[in-house]
């Protein structure tokens, strides 16, 4: 599945998307952000198919702002009905077709030559990435049953293929690659050949190996995971790839999250090719192993909202992602350690975390910088 290719190479996604589009007969597909920005809300599409020029969306943007931040704030509110991924039909916007016609920004987009479209979150921890939309050409009516059927197919592996290719976003954006540079990356990244045998991995990876009994490599140099119940998640994503993507607009739920004393969160992704390693069809895995316990940088305000945390909960967190466990955190605090233990788990419950490994991964969907300087 060429999608999770994309998770080792950002420059893969207008290919993707517009295979995607062409599969569907759409005309396009735009993948939109809010980004905020001395506390203005401004929408962008940093990933749109092949087809489309970057430039003519942040001009349709520019125009039609007001218009599309109100159907962008309807799809939303539609989509956040369930965890699963489902899009969001356009008779939502208005009552008939005739009154959709008379919306200002449709009217721009039919002299473009589209009129319909399709929108849905597929990051529902942090809905301000990955919103999805899908435009379909004015000859033609909307989604068809089987058309749906396909995306609800799909969607999922975009999804999760979106946000574990944040790391490689921000090599891309200095025009490095995941192989070249990937030493400068703070979290673990190891890569698999089709039988699960290490090919490279970075000093990261390396270093979690000594500092935690998580994994192991076999005398023919295959990776294992040491507990029995982690070893059969990883080789069940290793096994088929449509044993990935079952946590729809949550993908971090995939996560492996090894024992409490290890905090380590181990993530999988196939990886059919890596022109780095070799022109033929590579066939293998990139294994991306986060660490905790150390500290994190996220855009705690955007997260608050999200979760409805109060100010007492955010100084929590603000601890948590300093790296410290819940018997420093009662020190630091004066605390005694049952109530911290309370309070975090009052923070877990808010946002649908099992773990702090969980939370702390769910931290790092709202503005984590991967690369150290």
């Amino acid at each position: 599945m060429r999608i999770y290719d994309a998770v080792a190479d950002d420059s893969l996604w207008p290919d993707v998307l517009h295979r995607l589009a062409t599969q569907l007969n759409a005309y396009g597909c735009i993948v939109f952000e809010w980004h905020t920005s001395l506390g203005e809300k401004q929408l962008v599409a940093p990933l749109a198919s092949a087809n489309y020029d970057l430039s003519a969306i942040e001009t349709y943007i520019a125009k039609c702002f007001e218009h599309e931040k109100r159907d962008q704030d309807i799809f939303e509110a539609h989509s956040l009905a369930q965890d699963q991924i489902d899009l969001i039909e356009d008779d939502v916007l208005a009552p008939d077709i005739a009154d959709l016609k008379q919306l200002s920004n449709v009217q721009t987009l039919q002299k473009l030559g589209i009129l319909h479209r399709a929108a849905g979150l597929l990051n529902k921890d942090n809905t301000a990435v990955s919103r999805f939309s899908l435009q379909l050409a004015g000859n033609r009516g909307r989604l068809t049953p089987e058309e749906r059927a396909h995306l609800t197919t799909v969607l999922p592996h975009i999804a999760k293929a979106l946000d574990l290719g944040r790391p490689a976003k921000q090599l891309a954006l200095e025009h490095q690659s995941m192989l070249a540079a990937m030493d400068r990356l703070t979290i673990g990244v190891c890569i698999l050949d089709a039988k699960g045998r290490v090919v490279v991995e970075n000093n990261e990876f390396e270093r979690q190996q000594d500092a935690y009994p998580v994994f192991f490599k076999t005398n023919t140099g295959e990776l294992r995971l040491r507990r029995p119940e982690d070893q059969r998640h990883f080789s069940a994503l290793m096994e088929n790839v449509f044993n990935h993507g079952k946590f729809g607009a949550r993908p971090r739920k995939e996560a492996i999250s090894t024992s409490e004393t290890s905090f380590l969160c181990v993530e999988i992704s196939p990886l059919n090719n890596m022109l780095d390693i070799t022109a033929k069809t590579f066939g293998g895995f990139i294994v991306y192993s986060t660490d905790t316990s150390l500290p994190i940088h996220c855009n705690a305000l955007p997260m608050q909202r999200a979760y409805g945390l109060t100010d007492a909960e955010m100084t929590l967190v603000d601890l948590i992602a300093r790296g410290l466990t819940n018997g420093q955190i009662s020190e630091r605090r004066d605390r005694s350690l049952s109530t911290i233990n309370t309070q975090v788990k009052s923070i877990l419950a808010k946002t649908h975390c099992s773990t702090r490994t969980q939370f702390v991964r769910l931290m790092m969907s709202f503005g984590a910088n991967f690369l150290t300087r």
